[in-house]
C-alpha cells in the first residue's frame, strides 16, 4: 500500500506542477492557441490525418495530455538570467493566435478536398475566445458530393507507346521462389467510377513513365501526359481522357514543330574508379592512367591503380550495350554497386547521340575508392539482474581483401561481470570471430548468368568464444557458410540463407556441487559437450527511411532452423551404436537436433509530428526430436530484460509459473515457446530527449514437461493465466544515427506468484516488483 501511495503522491505531484498558468508569458489582447477541432462530415477523412494541412497547431502535448515544453518555458523568469535561457531553450513557447494562419489553413484544408475530388468541399473556420486568454479554433468541413469518373479512356496516337500503355498484367507464378525477381505491377490507378482523385492521376501519370522509361524512352517525364476532363454534361460526373503530349521543337526559323519520342539504345559503357564529387574539374582533368576492356566495356582506373579487379565490376553492370535503355537496370546497377563496400559515392551518367537514326546513350559509372581498412573500439555497460559489469571489444575491417571487394572483419571481445547469489565470484569472457564476405553467389556448377540474375552475397564466418564461471567453464566454437541476398534493386526486404551453421560446445570444467544440483536432462544436454550441425532461413523486412522519419513505419522478421538431420541419417544409414543415455555421438560427442521457428512483427503509427504509437508481437517455438529430448541452452529463449517484457531483469521471468526458490533457478528460466506484446506510446520532449510509456505482456514456456521445471510447460488450459504484465516509463536520447534508452518497468501480474499475490501491480516498489535497464537502439 505504501508503494502505490508513493506512485500517487507522484502523479498528484507532477499535476501539482503542470498547474501553472499556461498564459503567463501571453500579453494582454493576444489569445494562447489552446486548441484545434477538425470536424468533417465524411467519415472517410479522419481529423488526425487532416492536422498536418493546418499552418497552426496548438503546444505540444506529452502522451497527448500535457503541455510539458510549454509549463517549462513559463517556469522561466523575465530577466535573461541563465537558468531562464536554459528553460527557454529546453521549454516551448506560447502557440499565439494568428488569424492571417487560420485564413491559411482553412483554404488548404479546402484545396485538399477539392484535389481528392471533392470539388464543391466548404471549410469553415470559428474562434472561441470565451476563456481568458485563450483561444480555440474550429474548422468545419462539409464535403458535399463527389465528382467521379464516368468514363475513362486513353487518347494515345503513336502505336508503340499507346502499346506500351495498354500491356497486361502478367500472370504471377503460384509457387515463386526467394531467388526469383517479382514481376512487374502493370495494374492502372485510374478507372471508371472511382473517385476524381488528382493525386491518383498524378500517381498513374509516374507509373506510365516508369514504364516507358524501363522500354527505352530515356528522355521521357511525367510531363509528357496530361489529362482532358469533361464534365459539362451532367452533375459530379467526368469523362476522363488521358494524353501523351509529343516534343515541341523549335527550328532555326522559329517555327514549333511537334516531334516523336525517340526510343534510345547503348552504346558504350565506361566505369571511372577516380571520381571526385567534391572536386569534379579536377577529377576529370586528371585522366585515366590506365584503361581495362572487359568485354563490350571498359574501365578507367586512375592514379590509385585497379583498386578493384575488372571482372568484379563488370559482374555488377546490368546496362548492356546494344540493348535498349532501361530505367530498371539502372537502378539494379546502383543497387550492386553501392553493395560493393570498395567503392562510394556511384553517379551514372548518360550522354546521349544521334546515329544513323537512331538515339543512343553513353553511360558512365562514376565511382570513388572507399577507405579500404578501418579500426575502432566498443565500450558497454550491463546490468543483469542486479550483476553489475562491463564489455570491450576491437574491431577491425578490410573492405578490399583480394581486390574484389571482398569484405573481411574481425572483432575480439572480452567481458567482466560481478556475480551475486550462491556463487558470490566473477564472470570473464573472451573470444574472438573473423568473417569474409564475398559479393557474389559462390556455388560448385552455377554459371556465370545464374550468379548474376541471384545477385546474392556469400559469408564464410568463423567464431570463438570462452566463459568462465565459478559453476563452469564453457568454450563455444562456430563457424558456417551463408548467402545473402535482396529481393531486387532498391528493395527492404532481405534473405539470409545459412547452407551450414556448425557450433561445438566443450566445456573443460563444472563444479561438482552445481553439477549435482542439476537434473539429469538438464547436466546432459545443457552442460556437457554439445555438437550442433544445422541450416536455416531467415526473411526480414523494414520500410523504415531515417530521412522520412514522420511515416508509419513496419518491419517484419521470420525464420526457421534445422538442425541434426544429416547427422541423425548418417547414424542411421551406418547403424551406429547409442550410447548409455540411448543417444548417437559423433566422435564421442552428443550432437543435437531440432528444429525452430521465429515470427516478429512491429509497427510504428505516426500521430503527429511528435506522437507515435509502436506496438510488436512476437512468438517463437524450438521442438526438439530424434536424437534429444531438450533443446541446446544456447537455442533456448529467456524472458525479461531490456527488450522482453521490462518489469522483469533479464532472464527472470518463467518458464510458465514455475516458482523462483533457489540459485539454480537462474539456469532453469530458460524454455522452449516464447511470446512477446508490447506497445509503447513514444512523445518528444526537447531537444534530443523522448520519453515513452510502454505495457509489456509475454513469458517463455517449454514444449515438453520437466520435473525441475514444474508448470513450466506449454498447456492450453492455463497458459493464458502465465501471460506476465508489466508497465513502465522511459526516457531516450535520440542522435538521429544511434539512440540511448533508459526504462524503468513496474510488475503488474506475475504468474510466478499465487493468488492476490499475483497481482504486484496493487503493490509497486523499488525492490521485488521493479527492474531498470539501460540500453542501445529502440526495443523493437
Amino acid at each position: 500500500m505504501k508503494g502505490l501511495f508513493r506512485v500517487l503522491f507522484a502523479m498528484g505531484f507532477c499535476l501539482y506542477l503542470t498547474g501553472c498558468s499556461t498564459t503567463r508569458h501571453v500579453k494582454e489582447g493576444d489569445y494562447l492557441l489552446d486548441k484545434v477541432e477538425i470536424v468533417s462530415d465524411n467519415e472517410d477523412f479522419k481529423s488526425a490525418n487532416l492536422s498536418s494541412y493546418l499552418a497552426q497547431q496548438p503546444n505540444f502535448k506529452v502522451f497527448g495530455l500535457l503541455k510539458w515544453p510549454l509549463h517549462v518555458y513559463n517556469w522561466a523568469g523575465k530577466d535573461d538570467k541563465w537558468v531562464n535561457k536554459l528553460l527557454r531553450r529546453f521549454g516551448e513557447a506560447p502557440v499565439l493566435l494568428d488569424t492571417v494562419l487560420v485564413d491559411q489553413s482553412e483554404e488548404e484544408l479546402r484545396r485538399y478536398f477539392v484535389n481528392k475530388g471533392y470539388v464543391h468541399a466548404r471549410v469553415d473556420a470559428s474562434i472561441d475566445t470565451s476563456k481568458s486568454k485563450k483561444a480555440v479554433v474550429k474548422y468545419e468541413v462539409i464535403t458535399h458530393e463527389p465528382y467521379r469518373i464516368r468514363n475513362y479512356s486513353m487518347d494515345i496516337s503513336d502505336t508503340t507507346i499507346n502499346r506500351i500503355a495498354h500491356m497486361q498484367q502478367p500472370r504471377r507464378p503460384r509457387f515463386a521462389s526467394p531467388f526469383r525477381a517479382v514481376p512487374e505491377d502493370f495494374t492502372p490507378l485510374v478507372k471508371e467510377g472511382s473517385l476524381f482523385d488528382r493525386d491518383v492521376l498524378d500517381a498513374e501519370r509516374q507509373r506510365l513513365t516508369s514504364l516507358l522509361r524501363r522500354r527505352g524512352y530515356f528522355a521521357f517525364n511525367r510531363d509528357y501526359i496530361s489529362y482532358k476532363a469533361d464534365s459539362a454534361f451532367n452533375k459530379q460526373v467526368v469523362d476522363l481522357s488521358l494524353q501523351v503530349n509529343p516534343i515541341l521543337q523549335k527550328t532555326a526559323s522559329g517555327e514549333v514543330i511537334s516531334m516523336p519520342h525517340s526510343r534510345y539504345y547503348i552504346n558504350d559503357v565506361f566505369v571511372e574508379t577516380d571520381y571526385d564529387p567534391i572536386n569534379q574539374d579536377a577529377s576529370v582533368a586528371s585522366g585515366p592512367k590506365d584503361t581495362v576492356k572487359i568485354g563490350n566495356m571498359a574501365v578507367l582506373y586512375g592514379a590509385d591503380g585497379r583498386v578493384i579487379r575488372p571482372s568484379v565490376l563488370r559482374k555488377n553492370i546490368y546496362i548492356t550495350p546494344g540493348m535498349l535503355y532501361n530505367e530498371r537496370t539502372v537502378e539494379q546497377t546502383y543497387a550492386s554497386f553501392s553493395a560493393l563496400r570498395a567503392l562510394k559515392n556511384v553517379n551514372i551518367r548518360f550522354s546521349e547521340f544521334l546515329e544513323n537514326d537512331t538515339m543512343k546513350l553513353n553511360c558512365t559509372i562514376l565511382t570513388t575508392p572507399a577507405k579500404p581498412q578501418s579500426v575502432g573500439v566498443d565500450l558497454e555497460g550491463t546490468n543483469s539482474a542486479g550483476d553489475f559489469g562491463f564489455a570491450t571489444s576491437l574491431n577491425y575491417q578490410h573492405r578490399n581483401l583480394f581486390k574484389g571487394a571482398e569484405v573481411f572483419s574481425a572483432k575480439v571481445r572480452g567481458a567482466y561481470e560481478s556475480l551475486s547469489g550462491g556463487f558470490a565470484q566473477d564472470y570473464f569472457e573472451y573470444g574472438g570471430e573473423a568473417s569474409i564476405t564475398f559479393p557474389e553467389f559462390l556455388f560448385p556448377f552455377v554459371g556465370y548468368d545464374m550468379r548474376r540474375k541471384l545477385r546474392a552475397s556469400s559469408e564464410l564466418k568463423v567464431s570463438y568464444n570462452y566463459q568462465t564461471r565459478p559453476e563452469y567453464s564453457r568454450t563455444l566454437l562456430s563457424g558456417g557458410w551463408s548467402y545473402i541476398w535482396q529481393e531486387r534493386a532498391n528493395s527492404q526486404g532481405r534473405h539470409v540463407f545459412k547452407l551450414l551453421d556448425v557450433d561445438y560446445m566443450y566445456l573443460p570444467r563444472i563444479n561438482q556441487a552445481f553439477k549435482d544440483s542439476l537434473p539429469e536432462s538438464t547436466r546432459l544436454y545443457n552442460y556437457s559437450d554439445q555438437f550442433i550441425m544445422g541450416s536455416g532461413y531467415t526473411y526480414s523486412f523494414t520500410n523504415y527511411n531515417p530521412l522520412f522519419k514522420q511515416r508509419n513505419t513496419h518491419s517484419l522478421r521470420a525464420s526457421v532452423e534445422l538442425a541434426g538431420n544429416m547427422l541423425y541419417g548418417l547414424s542411421k544409414l551406418t547403424k551406429a551404436s547409442k550410447d548409455e543415455n540411448g543417444i548417437y555421438n559423433l566422435f564421442g560427442i552428443n550432437y543435437a537436433q531440432f528444429v525452430k521457428a521465429d515470427f516478429d512483427f512491429s509497427k510504428s503509427i505516426v500521430l503527429d509530428e511528435r506522437n507515435s504509437i509502436a506496438y510488436r508481437i512476437g512468438a517463437g517455438v524450438g521442438f526438439p526430436y530424434g536424437n534429444a529430448e531438450m533443446l541446446p541452452f544456447e537455442r533456448r529463449y529467456f524472458s525479461g530484460g531490456a527488450n522482453s517484457v521490462r518489469g522483469w531483469s533479464v532472464r527472470r521471468l518463467g518458464p510458465g509459473s514455475m516458482a523462483v526458490t533457489d540459485s539454480t533457478s537462474f539456469f532453469n528460466q530458460s524454455g522452449d515457446v516464447r511470446l512477446d506484446l508490447s506497445v509503447e506510446y513514444r512523445s518528444k520532449l526537447f531537444w534530443k530527449f523522448e520519453m515513452a510509456a510502454f505495457v509489456d505482456a509475454g513469458n517463455i514456456w517449454t514444449i515438453r514437461p520437466y520435473s525441475f521445471q514444474d508448470k513450466g510447460n506449454f498447456d492450453f488450459s492455463r497458459f493464458y493465466k502465465e501471460i506476465a504484465l508489466s508497465y513502465g516509463l522511459g526516457l531516450r536520447v535520440d542522435f538521429d544515427f544511434f539512440l540511448i534508452r533508459f526504462d524503468t518497468g513496474f510488475k503488474a501480474y506475475n504468474p510466478q506468484e499465487t493468488g492476490k499475490e499475483r497481482w504486484a501491480i496493487l503493490k509497486p516498489n523499488f525492490t521485488n516488483n521493479f527492474a531498470w535497464h539501460f540500453a542501445v537502439g529502440y526495443p523493437f
